[in-house]
């Protein structure tokens, strides 16, 4: 069953841009897995939200499996949020995320401490485990 924690305010124009709430679904794969799908807008007031869930799915999993196509911004507290779970987990692979999102880890030189693999929109989360396993071999052989 899917572990659900969202942010509960409502969406609020500003400007031209409309704010997306936030909110972050995890569940169990099996086998020490977790997949945790984050969406919206990840920023400083939502950012205790993402936290409480990689905590929740690193309790329950060796592998938590973040997934951050569906983000559509990310500030420097969302970021702290990702590598600090990197730091503490098992194991983390992250799904990156749309350019935007993609620019701010890399503008905070965060990408470098993440293991952060890419999926197309439409591919499952469990794709990123068969891809972490290819570039393994591929760095053995």
């Amino acid at each position: 069953m899917p572990h659900r924690r969202f942010l509960t305010s409502s969406t609020v124009g500003l400007g031209d841009r409309l704010l997306q709430p936030f909110s972050c679904t995890w569940s169990e794969g099996g086998e020490g897995v977790a997949w945790l799908r984050a969406t919206g807008e990840l920023d400083f007031a939502s950012t205790p939200q993402l936290e409480q869930s990689l905590q929740d799915a690193q309790l329950q999993a060796r592998l938590v499996v973040l997934d951050l196509r569906d983000l559509t911004f990310i500030d420097s507290a969302g970021v702290r949020a990702v590598v600090d779970a990197s730091r503490r987990a098992h194991r983390l692979i992250v799904v990156r995320g749309p350019a935007a999102v993609d620019f701010v880890f890399d503008l905070t030189g965060s990408s470098g401490e993440l293991t952060i693999l890419d999926l197309g929109p439409a591919e499952p989360p469990v794709m990123a485990l068969l891809e972490l396993a290819q570039e393994r071999t591929t760095q053995v052989g």
